[in-house]
C-alpha cells in the first residue's frame, strides 16, 4: 500500500530520507514538465526541480503544507517563471569580435548614478570629519592634481607636513568608507 502525499510529509518533517525519496520519485517528473512547459531548457528545469526539493528538506521544520501535490506544483510554476524573468532581465551576449560588443547591455546607467550620489555624499560627509588643513591639502592633492611640493609651497608649510596631512586623511577615508567596499577607490586616490 503506498503512503498518502501528507503521511510522506508528515514522515519527511520527522526527519525520514526514505519518505522524502519516496515523494521526491513520485513527483519529480511531472515537476520536471511543468518547469519545462514554461522553460525549454532541460538543465534549467532540471536545477528547479532540485531546488525544490533541496528547500523542501532543508526547510521541512518550517514549512507548513498541507497539501503537498498543490505546494510543489505551485513552487514548480513560480520557479520557473522567476527563472524566465532572471534570465530575460540579465542577457549576456558572446562575441569573438571585440568592435560587435556593446557596453549599453551590461551597464545600468541609472543605478550607476544612483550609486554615485550615494558615494559621493558619503564622501563629502567623511572629508567634512577631517580637519580643515587636512582636508584642503586632500582635495588640492586628490582633486586639482597638485604635487606635494606644490602644496607645501602654496600653504606655507613642510613637505613632510603634507605627506603627513595626506596619510591621516587616507588613513580616515578608509576605515569610514570601509564599510562601502571601497576601499580600492581610496587606494587608487593615492
Amino acid at each position: 500500500m503506498t503512503a498518502t502525499d501528507l503521511a510522506l510529509w508528515e514522515a519527511i518533517r520527522q526527519g525520514d530520507t526514505a519518505a522524502f525519496a519516496a515523494l521526491y520519485e513520485r513527483y519529480w517528473r511531472r515537476l520536471f514538465t511543468t518547469a519545462f512547459a514554461r522553460l525549454p531548457d532541460r538543465e534549467a528545469c532540471e536545477e528547479i526541480v532540485h531546488d525544490i526539493f533541496l528547500t523542501l528538506w532543508t526547510e521541512r521544520a518550517r514549512l507548513q503544507i498541507a497539501a503537498p501535490a498543490a505546494y510543489l506544483s505551485a513552487a514548480v510554476y513560480y520557479q520557473a517563471i522567476r527563472f524566465r524573468r532572471a534570465a530575460s532581465a540579465s542577457r549576456l551576449h558572446y562575441s569573438d569580435e571585440l568592435d560587435t560588443l556593446s557596453t549599453d547591455a551590461a551597464y545600468n546607467t541609472g543605478e550607476t548614478a544612483l550609486l554615485g550620489l550615494d558615494f559621493e555624499g558619503k564622501l563629502t560627509a567623511a572629508l567634512n570629519q577631517l580637519p580643515q588643513r587636512c582636508r584642503e591639502i586632500f582635495l588640492l592633492s586628490r582633486i586639482q592634481h597638485f604635487s606635494n611640493e606644490e602644496i607645501a609651497e602654496r600653504l606655507h608649510i613642510s613637505r613632510r607636513s603634507v605627506e603627513n596631512q595626506l596619510t591621516t586623511a587616507l588613513r580616515h577615508l578608509r576605515l569610514t568608507l570601509k564599510c562601502l567596499g571601497v576601499v580600492w577607490l581610496v587606494t587608487h586616490l593615492g
